[in-house]
């Protein structure tokens, strides 16, 4: 069974109801009951031996997925993206994203 250890901090409130809430740790690991490797250990078992060819092939009958290589994707744009009229999110090449109340929509709040 997979396990990964946990820390959670958080507050105890007894059952009681007397008692007052106090600050707890709780350290150990987490698991999910039943949750194993499906379809028994894996070729070569840990440490290696058999592994995948590379790029994994798909099984016959089955159409490539057509990504994109890395080299192709382009960079973030140059241009702006305005915000529609009637408010919106909007972006800067400088500063980035901002969204922009539009007409009769709430602003910022002044001091």
């Amino acid at each position: 069974m997979a396990e990964v250890p946990v820390t959670i901090n958080g507050v105890a409130y007894p059952k009681n109801k007397k008692d007052p809430p106090f600050a707890v740790t709780i350290v150990g690991s987490a698991w999910v009951t039943g949750l194993g490797v499906g379809g028994g250990p894996m070729p070569g078992g840990p440490g290696g031996g058999e592994h995948p060819a590379h790029p994994i092939e798909l099984p016959p009958g089955e159409p490539p997925i057509d990504i994109p290589p890395p080299d192709v994707i382009p960079d973030p744009p140059t241009q702006g993206k305005p915000p529609p009229p009637e408010g919106g999110w909007g972006w800067h090449p400088e500063y980035g994203w901002g969204y922009f109340p539009g007409p009769g929509q709430a602003g910022p709040k002044r001091r």
